[in-house]
């Protein structure tokens, strides 16, 4: 039962599991985890499937919601940002998912929503805004190849742009501007959406974070919710979103005008 005290926080993932896959559905509850430990005590939290709600359903969840979170799963399909498949260490596409996802950036745009993409979430940004992806990072920096038996992340600073909404929200644990983060991933941002500002970079130039000027939007590429990080970075993101909710009668107005 919903606490209507507490805002109403949605997060998205692609499927409730991925099919024959122990591994890695272990990985992703441990995040799931770690994200309601971060979440529960100050949101009402709503789950949804993208593949399942498709852009419709997707939509229809968001308008219940304060706020979104689109959190890390399988790799954005090429044809969305106008490439191939094909490519090296390519896994399975989910379309249907993809198009759920991409409407609930469109909606956090139209709506005035606070939203958060973690890894392939900040990829669904880029590519909402008509950006594109790095198929495959060629030196395999941003992974480790042995995470689905040992859960461990890859390590590497980032530095946070100044004057930026992800420098406000990170603030209290920024150290000179700088972060250590938890990475997994094997795609990354090439040409920038339309609009948006890169905010973090890695060491190595690999565009980390990105947010919306014009919109409450920021996506990172790394994974806060990494059990083995501090909950401290998480509940900075998630108090960022708190921060710049419109109260949600506000928002149906604002949406009804337009």
């Amino acid at each position: 039962m919903l606490n209507h005290t507490k805002p109403t926080l949605l997060i998205s993932n692609v499927l409730p599991a991925r099919p024959g896959d122990e591994a890695y559905n272990n990985i992703c509850m441990r995040l799931w985890d770690r994200l309601l430990e971060a979440a529960l005590p100050t949101w009402n939290v709503i789950r949804e499937y993208a593949q399942e709600d498709g852009a419709e359903g997707a939509t229809l969840r968001a308008s219940a919601a304060d706020a979104i979170i689109i959190m890390g799963g399988e790799d954005v399909h090429p044809a969305h940002y106008g490439a191939f498949q094909g490519y090296k260490r390519e896994g399975r596409h989910w379309y249907r998912a993809d198009l759920g996802q991409l409407a609930l950036v469109d909606y956090a745009a139209r709506t005035g929503t606070p939203l958060l993409g973690i890894c392939r979430g900040m990829q669904i940004i880029n590519t909402a805004f008509g950006g594109t992806l790095e198929q495959d990072i060629a030196d395999g920096t941003h992974s480790n190849p042995t995470i689905l038996s040992d859960h461990r992340f890859v390590r590497h600073s980032v530095r946070v742009d100044a004057d930026s909404h992800l420098e406000r929200a990170l603030a209290p644990v920024l150290v000179d501007s700088c972060l250590t983060i938890s990475s997994a991933h094997h795609q990354r941002v090439a040409r920038l959406g339309d609009t948006l500002r890169v905010s973090a970079y890695a060491p190595d130039g690999t565009v980390e974070a990105i947010e919306s000027p014009d919109a409450p939007i920021i996506g990172v590429q790394w994974h806060p919710e990494d059990p083995a990080d501090d909950i401290a970075q998480l509940r900075c993101l998630l108090g960022h979103l708190d921060a710049r909710r419109v109260p949600r009668l506000e928002k149906a107005s604002t949406t009804l005008v337009a």
